[in-house]
């Protein structure tokens, strides 16, 4: 892992960022919810960093930079281990199910809010890094190969034409870069795993991620506030955003950014506080990520329909309140590299 000073105060390109285009397959989240989410937070940014450019300088660092990004098992331990939640709903078998989570009572509602406090105290706790434009975000992932539809391999016939293509069916490891401008190509290798967790690297599929991705680049993130009523606000508003869903799109373009986001704590605890303000966040336990870990989940409820199925619930180390990933996709490492294709030590298991 290489981490390089650049200047704080380089400025973002809003018309670089406008001309931004949707990514393929990126887990999770619809494509058509990352161009809204990418539309309306660029329509902001633009227009504040043409007013802060025209009236005032930027505002100091809140923090000093360190050259390094910590990995995930180095979050901050809270109190005295566990965090409680003995009033959240459980479907008894170590999962959770979308019948176990109810219509957001206010005693719910406060516990959500708890929670995401003290996750938003681990998150800020962590050091920040220093990234240059030519660097790379790197993230390790792993989950079912159904998510990030590879690896996939040509299959020939006798006289070696390709006739048609092979999909590898189970749990996959998905190392990714992302350029830090989105300028360039990034890079998503898909590597199955077998049964046991081990990489097999017989089947192995690279797979370019041309520049311009639908969801927001490492510069973008920079560019967004802070704080947490300033930083809600930008999320709900803008074209797209339906107000019968506000939560539910809320809940899910921040979780398309909490991997990145993990490498900016001032950002990463102001998502957390920021969805704190929904009212339909829930507390679950003993939900699983996508690599089988355990953990404290959380997730939104449809207050007028609570037996809905939800869409996806967010994982915590019940411990350390390190954020592992969501119930489809675990994030294993996060981190900056010099170079497409260079493969970090892993930072949490």
């Amino acid at each position: 892992m290489n981490t390089n000073p650049r200047r704080a105060d380089q400025p973002v390109d809003p018309q670089e960022l406008a001309e931004l285009l949707p990514a393929p397959a990126r887990p999770v989240l619809p494509q058509d919810r990352h161009r809204v989410l990418r539309e309306h937070l660029m329509e902001q940014i633009s227009h504040e960093q043409s007013r802060s450019t025209s009236t005032s300088p930027a505002p100091p660092a809140r923090r000093r930079l360190v050259l390094i990004a910590a990995p995930l098992a180095l979050a901050a331990v809270v109190g005295g281990g566990a965090v409680a939640v003995d009033a959240v709903r459980d479907d008894g078998k170590g999962g959770a199910t979308a019948t176990g989570v109810s219509g957001g009572t206010a005693a719910e509602h406060r516990q959500a809010v708890q929670l995401l406090d003290r996750i938003a105290v681990v998150a800020a706790d962590r050091p920040a890094v220093t990234v240059r434009d030519d660097q790379f975000v790197y993230t390790r992932s792993r989950g079912s190969s159904a998510i990030w539809g590879g690896p996939s391999k040509p299959v020939r016939d006798s006289k070696g034409d390709i006739t048609g293509t092979r999909t590898y069916k189970g749990n996959v490891q998905s190392d990714e870069w992302q350029p830090v401008t989105g300028k360039g190509d990034g890079l998503r290798r898909l590597t199955a795993l077998t049964p046991d967790g081990a990489p097999d690297p017989s089947q192995k599929q690279d797979i370019a991620m041309s520049g311009g991705t639908g969801y927001l680049t490492f510069r973008q993130l920079q560019a967004l506030p802070t704080d947490p009523d300033a930083l809600l606000k930008k999320l709900k508003s803008g074209n797209g955003v339906v107000k019968s869903r506000l939560t539910e799109t809320v809940f899910e373009n921040v979780g398309v950014i909490l991997d990145q986001a993990t490498l900016l704590p001032d950002l990463s605890a102001a998502l957390y506080r920021a969805v704190a303000k929904l009212p339909d966040v829930t507390v679950v336990k003993n939900v699983k990520d996508g690599a089988g870990r355990t953990g404290i989940g959380l997730t939104y409820t449809d207050r007028g329909n609570p037996s809905k199925t939800t869409n996806g619930y967010w994982v915590f180390d019940p411990k350390s309140l390190a954020y592992l990933g969501t119930d489809r996709s675990a994030l294993l490492d996060v981190a900056v590299t010099d170079e497409k294709g260079e493969v970090t030590a892993v930072g949490a298991s």
